[in-house]
């Protein structure tokens, strides 16, 4: 298989990208019942982690006013280089611990995005 023109380029820009934002993370993964999955330890990588910035949303709805409890909901990505961690199997229900993160929050695996070339991309919820 050749590879396409832009493939270089868009090599030393991941790696460019990884040294500046890649934060240590752990994976933690759990079979589809919630349990720890042996089959697949526990891993510490590097990849990059952007959560949003929590936006609150009303119970009763996004026009509802008369609910006074609020959730803060927090999503994020996580983009992993695929060429580093080229045996990694992530799945919806793993979860994500920021290492580096003041209280190393946890994340939980919601979609997992294998389609891309260059970068495996989850999409994440605060669990």
């Amino acid at each position: 298989m050749l590879p396409a023109r832009f493939h270089r380029l868009r090599d030393r820009s991941m790696t460019s990208n990884d040294k500046a934002f890649a934060e240590p993370v752990r994976l933690s993964f759990f079979t589809s019942q919630g349990m720890l999955d042996a089959t697949r330890p526990a891993r510490e990588i590097e990849a990059i982690l952007r959560v949003g910035g929590g936006e609150s949303t009303s119970i009763g709805g996004s026009g509802s006013t008369s609910w006074r409890t609020r959730i803060v909901a927090r999503k994020g990505e996580m983009h992993i280089d695929r060429t580093k961690y080229p045996d990694l199997d992530v799945r919806a229900r793993d979860k994500v611990r920021a290492l580096a993160r003041p209280g190393q929050p946890w994340f939980e695996v919601a979609v997992v995005d294998d389609r891309g070339s260059s970068r495996l991309v989850l999409q994440l919820n605060e669990a």
